[in-house]
């Protein structure tokens, strides 16, 4: 007897040909990345909160601009669903 709840072969050639999709976008992303940072070597002054002037390679700059953008991206919809649950939980949705 088949299990109603047990994803069928298509189901499952499906769910594998999204994942290798969202690989192939990552490896894309960061291949462009990695581009963009190999051509912007050089130093470049910046200030951090108007207070401290310092100089640095711009590829550093651009790494760290991409790790944020990484954290918050991955960061902001756990947090939002979070808030989303807690809404719910205490009958305010």
């Amino acid at each position: 007897m088949a299990d109603k709840n047990r994803p069928t072969a298509a189901q499952l050639a499906q769910q594998k040909k999204d994942v290798q999709w969202k690989w192939w976008a990552f490896g894309v992303a960061i291949l462009l990345l990695l581009i963009i940072v190999l051509q912007n070597s050089q130093h470049v002054e910046f200030k951090i909160l108007f207070l401290v002037d310092t100089s640095a390679p711009l590829v550093l700059l651009l790494l760290l601009a991409a790790l944020i953008g990484a954290v918050i991206g991955y960061t902001a919809p756990i947090l939002r669903r979070h808030r989303h649950k807690t809404r719910q939980e205490y009958g305010k949705d």
